[in-house]
């Protein structure tokens, strides 16, 4: 299945309670950039209407560490020296987006 850069995937996530799981979608839904989500078997097609800003992908980084979403596909979104802080290594998401690079 071939995704662009503006459609994120939860495979699998996990919930611990019925609560937990409203959590999840009640975070999704404050994330503005975030246009609808489908659940389809065990994936969550998550669509942006657009890039995220710094304070939505601030967001999908706590949420898909939270959930443990794979957080590679955010790396899409560290271009440009606006987001330095994005790619600073040592921060708690860099090996988990962009891998263990030396």
């Amino acid at each position: 299945m071939l995704l662009s850069s503006l459609t994120l995937v939860a495979t699998e996530v996990v919930y611990y309670s019925p609560l937990d799981e409203t959590a999840f979608f009640q975070w999704l839904d404050q994330i503005s950039c975030v246009a609808r989500y489908e659940g389809r078997g065990s994936d969550l097609t998550i669509s942006l209407s657009r890039a995220p800003d710094d304070d939505e992908l601030r967001e999908f980084i706590a949420l898909f560490h939270r959930y443990g979403v794979d957080m590679r596909q955010l790396a899409t979104f560290g271009e440009g020296s606006a987001r330095a802080w994005f790619r600073k290594r040592g921060m708690f998401w860099h090996d988990a987006v962009f891998g263990n690079v030396s």
